[in-house]
């Protein structure tokens, strides 16, 4: 039995170390309104409150409310938008990965 053991112990390691989601951050989409008529588009709420303008969020995403998580980068650009809150600026970002939060 404990000739068995090192190797249980070296399975469970790579199971826990191989966590696809681990550099993934839980985020909520919010639908502002269309961008054609005073809205500002699609949202990203971070778990902290933080708020994000995404360059470009795929159509599978694109439901008010709905739980993802994602990865991000920061381009540095800043987007002014006037209708959510009034005169707010968000931070434009480029999803790396996106995925429906299940947890």
């Amino acid at each position: 039995m404990r000739k068995y053991l090192p190797g249980a112990a070296l399975l469970l390691l790579l199971a826990v170390s191989c966590n696809p989601d681990k550099d993934l951050v839980k985020a909520t989409v919010i639908d502002t309104g269309d961008i054609a008529l005073d809205g500002c588009g699609y949202i990203i709420k971070l778990e902290n409150g933080t708020e994000l303008r995404p360059a470009y969020i795929p159509s599978a995403y694109q439901s008010h409310g709905m739980r993802v998580k994602l990865k991000y980068n920061t381009n540095g650009q800043e987007q002014i938008c006037i209708q959510h809150p009034v005169n707010k600026t968000f931070e434009v970002v480029e999803i790396a990965k996106i995925k429906k939060d299940l947890d």
